[in-house]
């Protein structure tokens, strides 16, 4: 999605909401190219937010420009302006090609099109599952965006880059690999458009990826080494990201002040390292029992769609803004009346908090969750409990620790605990609630 704020009849844009849309349309625009010439397109490059939302460089030349719009609205009215700019960009940089990827069918397009906004088109896909045939629509619908990268992988493994017919049986490992990394240019570009005030052409003008990347992963003998944390984290930014999507989708008109808010806290959980990631989902996933020793191991325990959809951003759009906490393994809290708040990702109703409570302290004391340790909040959905603690009965909390420290060291953590509450969305003080959460 472009960078730039766009806001169409009674409708706020998010401009990170689409992040993981874009990288995946440029990742599947990669692999047709490679298709198209498997040999000739080797010294090729994608360039990102620069040119457009992205572009295709063959040396210093741009040989196509990409806008990526995955709006709700499907009129024409409603994207007249981005196909605008983008004609005249292309015309200006004389770009032979210039593709406009929406992810709803347009209606209402003028005859006219064709000679008005050349060299503008619109992105033509297959429809599934009739890939191999000449079946096509020109939108790309969110859900079916996976679909056609991984069937367009497929082709390309099997039909043009002659490759072992055993890498048929890992596309989706590949595929990942390949995401992996058009996502981390993807993620850094964003950041640094998102926390800098020039213009964005400026900052991304110099933020390629060389094809010869992609081509490693396609022809790679073992995949092992590319399964490393940054992989992991990458992943993680991609679900989160999706979650995120998914959420502004689900919401009927977001206030341009609500997707400011919501966007900055996107921009501050995609910038987190391996080790912030780690901590930013131990403690907001506290009832999780993914092991947090590496994101590989709790990658797929630690988050999920509804822990982040009802949860977290729903919890970050109804409360004012919170601080980030650079100097604690905490990235986010609210400060009132000296009591910490902490978001979390519990979304289950009030009659399941016995079994998330003992969730939550099982986890605490094999993983020191920081913000378990202080006085404080846990930011629910639907609970209200005036101490996790109550659940302390048939859990070991001196588990690992010499047996003259035993009894010190479960006194001091029961007392931790005590201090430590859970409380709904509804009940969290009226001052830390936005005054227009719309």
């Amino acid at each position: 999605m472009a960078v730039a704020p766009q806001v169409f009849p009674h409708t706020a844009i998010s401009t990170w909401s689409g992040f993981v849309y874009q990288g995946k349309l440029a990742l599947y625009h990669c692999l047709k190219m490679m298709s198209s010439d498997y040999e000739a397109n080797r010294d090729l490059k994608l360039q990102l937010e620069s040119q457009d939302d992205f572009a295709i460089f063959r040396r210093q030349q741009c040989i196509s420009m990409h806008q990526v719009k995955a709006y709700k609205d499907t009129r024409f009215s409603a994207y007249r302006d981005g196909i605008t700019t983008q004609r005249d960009n292309a015309r200006q940089r004389r770009v032979p090609l210039a593709y406009f990827h929406v992810a709803r069918a347009v209606t209402n397009i003028p005859e006219t099109f064709d000679a008005e906004y050349g060299p503008v088109r619109f992105y033509i896909y297959p429809i599934p599952p009739d890939v191999a045939g000449n079946a096509t629509q020109s939108f790309c619908p969110l859900n079916q965006v996976d679909i056609f990268i991984r069937n367009e992988l497929s082709y390309l493994l099997a039909n043009v880059a002659e490759q072992p017919a055993w890498k048929n049986f890992i596309v989706a490992n590949i595929q990942n690999t390949l995401e992996a990394i058009v996502n981390s240019k993807v993620i850094m570009t964003h950041s640094k458009i998102h926390e800098s005030a020039r213009h964005q052409a400026v900052i991304a003008a110099s933020e390629f990826i060389d094809f010869s990347e992609l081509y490693s992963v396609i022809e790679a003998d073992d995949y092992a080494p590319f399964e490393n944390e940054a992989f992991f984290l990458s992943r993680l930014q991609i679900d989160i990201g999706t979650y995120y999507q998914e959420f502004c989708e689900r919401q009927d008109s977001l206030s341009k002040a609500a997707c400011q808010k919501l966007d900055d806290y996107l921009a501050a959980i995609t910038s987190l390292n391996v080790e912030g990631m780690k901590a930013f989902l131990r403690a907001t996933m506290p009832h999780k029992k993914g092991r947090f020793k590496t994101l590989s191991e709790f990658k797929d325990q630690s988050l999920d769609r509804d822990a982040m959809r009802l949860g977290m951003f729903t919890i970050f759009w109804k409360l004012v803004q919170t601080a980030r906490n650079d100097g604690s393994d905490v990235a986010f809290s609210w400060l009132n009346d000296g009591l910490f708040y902490y978001p979390t990702g519990i979304h289950h109703a009030a009659e399941h908090q016995e079994s998330i409570c003992h969730d939550i302290m099982q986890q605490a004391i094999s993983e020191d969750v920081e913000c378990l340790f202080e006085c404080g909040a846990l930011i629910t959905s639907a609970i209200d409990r005036p101490s996790i603690s109550d659940v302390i009965i048939g859990i070991d909390a001196t588990e690992g620790v010499d047996t003259a420290e035993h009894e010190l060291l479960r006194e001091n953590r029961i007392g931790n605990y005590k201090k430590v509450a859970m409380i709904s969305l509804n009940n969290v003080p009226e001052s830390l609630k936005d005054a227009e959460p719309d």
